[in-house]
Order: structure tokens, then C-alpha cells, then sequence
């Protein structure tokens, strides 16, 4: 069941639309049948291409996403450190990367 994104050309609402099929979504959109938006209720809405996350070397994030959350971390482990032994933060550091690592 593939589920399709739309924007209302008519109050720029943007929304996802649940379909049984590929196929029955294609018919609708060769029909000019595409779904109202829920917002004002139009029908002059038209299929977007949506966001994707890709899973891999970065978990999903893009590198903008990678540069901030590398930063937050560095800032984290700085507060850390100014109270915790250096060790205790570097092991901290450590079993976090293996969490990331293994999915969980």
C-alpha cells in the first residue's frame, strides 16, 4: 500500500494519501481524480515528491542534520567533562558509538 504525498494548489497544505495499490493511484491520477485536500476541501491538489531518509553511513541524517548533531555532542561531552573523570566521559562516548553502530 503505497502512501503518496500532495499539495492544494488552492491553500498550499501539503498531505499524505493512502492508496490500496500503485496501480489504483495511477488510475486515479490518468483519471484527473487526484484527492481532496483535507484542509479546505479542493480537489486541485497535485502528487509531490516526498522527503526520503536514507539509511546507511550517516542513520538517516543529512550532513547538514550529521554536522549539528556531531556538534551538540561535542558541546555535550565538553559540559560533561567539567565534572566527570575524562575516562568516564570517553567510555561514555565510546559505548554510545556502539549503540549507533548495532541499530538499537
Amino acid at each position: 500500500m503505497p502512501i503518496y504525498e500532495y499539495a492544494c494548489q488552492s491553500c498550499g497544505a501539503t498531505f499524505d494519501q493512502l492508496w490500496l495499490t500503485v496501480r489504483a493511484a495511477a488510475e486515479a491520477a490518468a483519471a484527473g481524480k487526484q484527492p481532496p485536500c483535507p484542509a479546505c476541501g479542493e480537489v486541485d491538489t497535485q502528487r509531490i515528491v516526498s522527503q526520503v531518509a536514507v539509511l546507511g553511513e550517516l542513520g538517516g541524517l543529512t550532513p547538514g542534520e550529521q554536522r549539528a548533531s556531531n556538534a551538540q555532542e561535542t558541546a555535550r561531552a565538553e559540559r560533561m567533562s567539567s565534572f566527570l573523570p575524562k575516562e568516564q566521559v570517553q567510555q561514555f562516548q565510546a559505548n554510545r558509538q556502539k549503540k549507533r553502530e548495532s541499530g538499537k
